[in-house]
């Protein structure tokens, strides 16, 4: 689905002090991967599916590695080239898709078998079938290769709502609801389970090697204007690192990632 109508509200959200969290943790969480096994150059093709402005793949382009963003909105495809502009990036190793997600197969990087890491973040919650685009998100990673995955995690949709909004009833219709509606770009979300994506990773011929939590602790703060304090913003994010990776911690967070290696 195309999400032109929303992007001015999804890139005011980036500015908030959660995106900010939630981009940091990605960041770190990305940068830390191990080389992708059995690559033996410098430089990686990356693949970012329903990329938007770029905002998580974008780091590896400024690290030198050639980048591919795919999204159904132009404009904000826009503001990746523009963002790349601004930064002073190698142009020449940035390719953005306006396509529609349904379109098959999904492009192949130039010259290579596959790509070295294909990244989909917040994009299976918005399918009918995500199982499906797992399957194709696995095929287009390169043997050996790297697959991240975040979505939304439908326990904390019930701990916000009761504490942070101070809803327990709204809490108790979400417990067992299939979907709910994206406050920022107003489409129907499906509520995925981690369990669930990864048992398609796996029958896809891919292996989950890492699980991670996205912001266990300001999702259930009410102070918005505690969450603009810079240091305040500055410890809960210390916090929110050290938690993104523990149990139980990761498993309430707002999001769950995982990071997958496609078999040999």
């Amino acid at each position: 689905m195309a999400f032109d109508h929303a992007a001015e509200d999804w890139l005011a959200w980036q500015q908030t002090p959660w995106a900010r969290v939630y981009y940091a943790l990605v960041r770190r969480i990305l940068s830390t991967l191990p080389d992708t096994p059995g690559r033996s150059r410098d430089v990686l093709d990356v693949l970012d599916v329903g990329g938007a402005n770029g905002v998580d793949s974008l780091p590896f382009l400024e690290a030198g590695h050639r980048v591919t963003i795919i999204d159904s909105s132009s404009v904000l495809l826009s503001e990746a080239v523009a963002a790349a502009e601004r930064g002073g990036l190698d142009r020449d190793r940035l390719r953005v898709e306006y396509r529609d997600l349904d379109d098959r197969p999904l492009p192949p990087p130039t010259g290579s078998a596959g790509w070295d890491l294909v990244l989909c973040h917040n994009v299976l919650h918005y399918r009918d079938d995500p199982a499906e685009l797992v399957g194709r998100l696995v095929a287009a990673t390169r043997p050996g290769g790297t697959l991240s995955l975040i979505a939304p995690n439908p326990a904390m949709d019930v701990l916000a709502a009761a504490v942070r909004d101070g809803n327990p009833g709204q809490g108790l219709a979400l417990l067992d609801a299939p979907t709910r509606r994206s406050v920022t770009v107003g489409a129907m979300m499906h509520r995925l389970e981690r369990a669930d994506v990864e048992a398609g990773v796996r029958a896809a011929g891919a292996a989950v090697t890492g699980r991670f939590g996205l912001r266990t602790v300001i999702d259930l703060v009410s102070d918005d204007d505690l969450k603009r304090d810079p240091e305040w913003l500055r410890r809960t994010t210390e916090l929110e690192l050290a938690l993104c990776a523990r149990v139980p911690y990761r498993d309430i967070a707002r999001f769950w990632q995982l990071i997958c290696r496609r078999r040999d």
